[in-house]
């Protein structure tokens, strides 16, 4: 089935007008899709070497460093005993435990969708139109 939807899936990344959002999607959808092939027939490794969660590229750490600190629980990553992930985008790291609960996308993910740079910045905007928050809360 797999195999089927990325067959599908190439099909229609063809049938899109080029440079178009939803043939970015879709060339996302695909990478995806072979990811989830991949995993299916290497299931040896009891933590795969390479996890993807919200468009962050996951790799599996083998430093032993005592000195990184998890960017999901704020805590630290003991290498010596802990696995731990960093993202080869925007270096998130955190523990394996915490990879499920990763909320915050990736962005260098969403710089590379949306390549446009906003020439026309406003002073007259502060923070508290943003509610005094990042543009990612």
């Amino acid at each position: 089935q797999l195999c089927q939807a990325i067959e599908e899936c190439k099909r229609v990344i063809l049938a899109l007008p080029e440079h178009s959002e939803r043939q970015k999607d879709a060339v996302v959808r695909l990478i995806h899709l072979r990811l989830k092939l991949q995993a299916l027939k290497d299931p040896d490794e009891d933590e795969p070497n390479i996890r993807v969660v919200l468009e962050h590229r996951f790799y599996k750490e083998k430093s032993k460093s005592v000195k990184q600190m998890c960017d999901k629980c704020s805590t630290i990553i003991w290498g010596l005993i802990q696995t731990w992930y960093t993202c080869t985008g925007c270096y998130y790291r955190c523990h394996s435990k915490c990879l499920p609960l990763v909320s915050r996308a990736c962005v260098r993910a969403k710089v590379s969708h949306q390549a446009e740079y906003q020439l026309s910045i406003c002073p007259e905007s502060g923070l508290d139109s943003q509610d005094y928050r990042c543009a990612e809360c």
